[in-house]
């Protein structure tokens, strides 16, 4: 069954992937190549299958606008 993560954090050779409320432990191996932190992926049988370009790019956006909005409140203060 496919599942939808991000990555949390990288150690050794292994990538951690939260996936709702868990994070699994992926070996790094078989893995897509330029993987980070916070990138979007798809985990089916234990592996990183695929990266969701689109979702990744939604929710870096989604960052960026907060952090903006908040250095944008505390320059008014």
């Amino acid at each position: 069954m496919k599942k939808t993560g991000i990555i949390d954090h990288f150690e050794g050779d292994y990538i951690y992937v939260e996936i709702g409320e868990d994070t699994v432990k992926i070996p790094r191996e078989g893995a897509p190549a330029m993987l980070a932190e916070g990138t979007v992926v798809i985990v089916e049988d234990g592996r990183i299958v695929d990266v969701d370009e689109i979702e990744t790019q939604r929710m870096e956006n989604d960052m960026r606008r907060r952090f903006e909005r908040i250095l944008g409140a505390k320059s008014d203060v």
